[in-house]
Order: structure tokens, then C-alpha cells, then sequence
């Protein structure tokens, strides 16, 4: 190398050495804020926990003790089930994006996505791990993968809001009371709605991108066009279908919860509720949700008579079933991590041919 060149490659060495510096720096804050986010939700929650007159430190363990293994039973099956018909609902996104796989290896991704997503922060850290690994198994491009992907989750958001509206007409819009929670929903629902509206749209896709908001750039511009695939009638009936039994088993697995702890409510109310905790947790300003999660739940369900205690550990307890479900996950992440499993196979794929 001569002198010239080795002068020039110091200096974008150094440039690349910063950036990376940089990035970890901006990435510690964001973990630190989140934490200290967590931390402080999670004092607030403990503080309307003790300033409840009747609560003393036995009460905790006395309901642990007496929690009904048949419900906690029943929630975990809902969880395992609804496993099942997300990956059902994710592989037809992906066929449409023509992504071939088998259900069966498929999902193993997905069990392993679901297991990252009850550790990263905003749950989102499972999709990203679901993205490389659809992208290490198919020729397609990532773009194709993260189309499939996006939409799934906005799909089981979208549904959660719908229950939420759906339920409030129909149960609680005379209360004075409740109707109120109607708002959000209704907001938020209008939001996802516009969202859906910007990638389906064609004229809508060109105005936002190409015209308004041009500094977005061609993968965005990319990405949309990739959304015009998803424009068929019998998916949308599919999606509709899959995402309703889906986010309905997930939320009757909070139901069961409520019940392994003897909260004796109408199961209406988890319908009315639990989608906007699902929606809050989902945000990236927490670690895992912990803590805006159970904040929320605390406040929304001690309106209806739960107390304070009994609503955070139907929060946990339903976050403990999502993650023993979640913990295949785990299991098939190490088995495809272990080297000499994987040089195995390669070496008995090679004998065979």
C-alpha cells in the first residue's frame, strides 16, 4: 500500500470507528431511558398496591398459593394455540410475497421470533430475528419479508383496536363511566385505519411518498409497491379470520388468569381492555412492556373492582404463560445455534449426495 492510500484509509477508519461509537452510545441512553421508565411505572404501581387499607404483605403469597392450576392450565393452551394461527396468518402473507416454506419450519421462526419479542424492548426485537431468518432461508429480497411481517403486526393491532370499539358500543356506551375509554379506542383505531390506508392505496402511496414526503426515498417507495400484492379479496377475508381467533385467544388467556386468582369479572371486560394494555406495551419506551403494561391494567381494571394487586398479577401471569409457550422457542434458537449439531447435518446432507 502506498503512503497516499494509507493516509486516505486512516482517516475513514477512524470515521467508521466513531460512527460505531456513536451508535453504542445512542444505544445505552435509549436502554437507560427505557429502564428508567419501567422503574418509575413500576414504583407508581407498587405504591397503589400498599396504599390499599385491606392489603398487607401476606395477601401476595396467599394468592400465589391459592392460584387454580386448571385455569392457569387453560391459559397457556390459548397461548399455544394462538401460536398456531399467527404463523398460520403470517405464512399466508408470505406465500403472497412469494416466500415458500414449510408450516412446519416456518413455525419454528416463529416460535423463536415470539420468544425474542418477551425480551427485546417494544417487542419488536422477535420480528427483526423473524425477518434474517425468512431472509436466510429464501432467494427473495428482505424487503419482502418485513412486507409480510409489518403487516401481520399491524393486522393483530388493528383487530385489538376493532375489539375494543366493538365491545364499548356494544356493552358500555350508555355508561357513563366507561364510554369514555371509547375515545382512545376510536383514535387509535382511526390511526391504524389512515396507516393501512397509506400502504394499500396506490394514489394515496404516491401522493404521501412520492409527493409530500419525498425524502422517505426509493426502499419506502418499495416497500409500498410490495403492499399492492397484499390487494385480494380472500386474503383480507383470511387475515380477518386468522387475526380474530388469534387475538381472541390471547386475550382469553388473560381472561383464564383473572379466574386461576379468583377475578369473577365479565369476560367483556377484557375484550374492552386488554387491547389498549396490548397496545401501550407494544410501544418501544419500555423493557418489554414491563411496566406500562401493568400500570395501565392496574388503573383500567380497578375501576371495574379488581384490586390493585390481583390486576398486576394477571398482567404477570399472563406474561408468564406467553413466555413459557415462548421458551420452544428458546429451545429450537440453542439446538440451531449448537455447532456440532449444525456441522452434523451438513456433513449427513453431503453423504447423501
Amino acid at each position: 500500500m502506498t503512503p497516499k492510500s494509507s493516509e486516505t484509509a486512516t482517516p475513514i477508519a477512524s470515521r467508521e470507528q466513531m460512527s460505531r461509537s456513536a451508535d453504542s452510545l445512542k444505544n445505552t441512553l435509549v436502554f437507560i431511558l427505557k429502564l428508567l421508565i419501567s422503574a418509575v411505572l413500576c414504583f407508581f404501581i407498587w405504591r397503589n398496591i400498599v396504599a390499599t387499607p385491606e392489603i398487607e404483605s401476606e395477601n401476595f403469597a396467599q394468592i400465589l398459593k391459592n392460584i387454580n392450576g386448571l385455569y392457569i392450565f387453560f391459559a397457556v393452551f390459548c397461548i399455544f394455540l394462538s401460536y398456531f394461527s399467527g404463523c398460520l396468518q403470517w405464512k399466508q402473507l408470505l406465500v403472497t410475497q412469494k416466500i415458500s416454506m414449510t408450516y412446519g419450519k416456518l413455525l419454528k421462526v416463529y416460535f423463536v421470533g415470539s420468544f425474542f419479542n418477551n425480551f427485546m424492548p417494544g417487542n419488536v426485537g422477535g420480528d427483526i430475528k423473524k425477518v434474517y431468518d425468512i431472509k436466510q432461508n429464501s432467494e427473495e429480497t428482505v424487503g419482502a419479508a418485513v412486507s409480510a411481517t409489518l403487516l401481520d403486526r399491524l393486522c393483530g393491532l388493528y383487530i385489538l383496536c376493532a375489539f375494543a370499539l366493538a365491545v364499548g358500543l356494544a356493552f358500555f356506551w350508555r355508561d357513563s363511566e366507561q364510554k369514555y375509554f371509547l375515545l382512545p379506542s376510536l383514535l387509535i383505531f382511526l390511526c391504524f385505519s389512515l396507516a393501512l390506508a397509506m400502504l394499500f392505496s396506490r394514489r394515496f402511496g404516491k401522493l404521501i411518498y412520492g409527493r409530500l414526503l419525498p425524502f422517505f426515498g426509493e426502499k419506502i417507495l418499495h416497500l409500498h409497491m410490495r403492499f399492492q400484492a397484499f390487494r385480494t379479496k380472500r386474503l383480507f377475508v383470511q387475515l380477518f379470520l386468522l387475526s380474530t381467533l388469534t387475538q381472541s385467544l390471547r386475550i382469553l388467556s388473560h381472561y383464564f388468569c383473572g379466574l386461576a386468582i379468583g377475578v369473577n369479572i365479565s369476560v367483556s371486560w377484557y375484550f374492552y381492555y386488554i387491547p389498549l394494555v396490548a397496545i401501550v406495551s407494544a410501544l418501544p419506551i419500555s423493557i418489554g412492556g414491563f411496566g406500562p403494561r401493568e400500570f395501565l391494567a392496574q388503573n383500567l381494571f380497578g375501576r371495574v373492582g379488581v384490586g390493585s394487586m390481583e390486576a398486576v398479577i394477571v398482567q404477570l401471569l399472563a406474561y408468564g404463560a406467553n413466555l413459557a409457550v415462548s421458551l420452544f422457542g428458546a429451545i429450537e434458537f440453542l439446538i440451531r445455534s449448537n455447532p456440532s449439531r449444525n456441522n452434523s447435518r451438513s456433513q449427513a446432507k453431503f453423504n447423501r449426495t
